[in-house]
């Protein structure tokens, strides 16, 4: 396999399902790059849901219940079987 066909395989495009809080409302953010970084995420995701900027929210993968990391990828907790990942914004309660 090429350098670029590796590349492309790594960084292809990924649908991301983002819910609010409440689990009522949700957003499909579509044409994520695999090496989008969950600020890069948050961001799309408070605008297009109509979310205060001014609280500090949280990324929580749906599938595993675990709070995403600032410095973490799309590629990394995406499915790998399809170009989809399903996560909760939160508000950051300020514990670690």
């Amino acid at each position: 396999m090429s350098t670029a066909t590796k590349e492309q395989v790594r960084d292809r495009f990924i649908a991301v399902t983002v819910r609010d809080p409440t689990g009522h409302r949700s957003v499909v953010l579509e044409g994520l790059r695999a090496s989008a970084s969950v600020p890069e995420i948050r961001s799309r995701a408070i605008a297009s849901l109509h979310l205060p900027e001014e609280v500090d929210w949280s990324l929580r993968h749906d599938r595993s219940g675990r709070l995403l990391r600032e410095d973490e990828r799309l590629r990394e907790f995406a499915d790998k079987e399809s170009p989809h990942a399903e996560l909760t914004l939160q508000p950051d309660a300020g514990l670690g």
